[in-house]
């Protein structure tokens, strides 16, 4: 499993791999609780709520902490899909929440998503012929190693552009107009371990590659011909 024969065999598998890994979580919305507290606690006291409201809404605001209450998969950021709500803690008293319609937050099929995909894609394409013995060694390894490294590349570009249009699409919604209060600063987007475990293993199959690459190729190996012995001299006769 090491240098050019290990690559050629683990690379299409890896490739593959990383296509189930958007059937996962590739970005998460939480809520930001120290923010969110802060702005209702401003809004509370010119609003006269009492101490049991606020009580309540704080508990909630506790129990969200670390929770993503939307996630998008790689294939939703693909192909524009709703994203999913997350599960909503007892606090909150959100009984329907598995049921809520999410279009509202739908951002969309992202480019750089589509051409990270792309290039996994093709990763695993040159992998595979390479496999096959249809592509030269050090060709398949520069190749499938510069489509590994080009997927990695978009997929953290792809996470950074979601998170401005996430926090854009927050920060125009209806409702969102609270003198004072910036609700992008509400909420977090965070990488979901889909997308943590893809650039994980983009990063494995790369390095794997280019010591494939670099590494000394083993000269071919060569079977002597055995030729049969020669017959002894015949003496004259006598």
């Amino acid at each position: 499993m090491i240098g050019e024969p290990g690559a050629r065999r683990v690379s299409p598998f890896l490739f593959l791999v990383v296509i189930l890994t958007f059937f996962l979580a590739f970005a998460g919305v939480s809520c930001n609780a120290t923010a969110t507290k802060s702005a209702i606690g401003s809004i509370d006291a010119s609003e006269g709520v009492s101490a049991a409201q606020a009580a309540q809404v704080n508990a909630c605001i506790d129990a969200l902490g670390g929770l993503n209450i939307l996630t998008y998969s790689g294939w939703q950021l693909v192909f524009g899909k709703d994203p999913v709500i997350g599960s909503v803690p007892a606090a909150c008293n959100q009984n329907n929440a598995a049921g809520a319609d999410t279009s509202s937050a739908n951002i969309g099929a992202q480019l750089l998503a589509v051409l990270g995909l792309v290039s996994v894609f093709l990763g695993l394409l040159f992998g595979l012929a390479g496999a096959l013995g249809s592509l030269a060694a050090r060709s398949r390894a520069l190749v499938t190693a510069v489509f590994g490294a080009g997927a990695g590349a978009l997929l953290v570009l792809d996470q950074i552009h979601v998170r401005d249009v996430i926090l854009a699409k927050i920060a125009s919604s209806e409702g969102s107009n609270v003198p004072g209060v910036d609700p992008a600063t509400l909420f977090n987007v965070n990488p979901g371990i889909g997308l943590v475990v893809a650039l994980v293993i983009l990063a494995i199959a790369v390095l794997y590659n280019l010591a494939a690459l670099i590494a000394p190729q083993a000269p071919p190996v060569t079977v002597a011909s055995l030729e049969p012995p020669e017959p002894p001299p015949v003496s004259p006769p006598p």
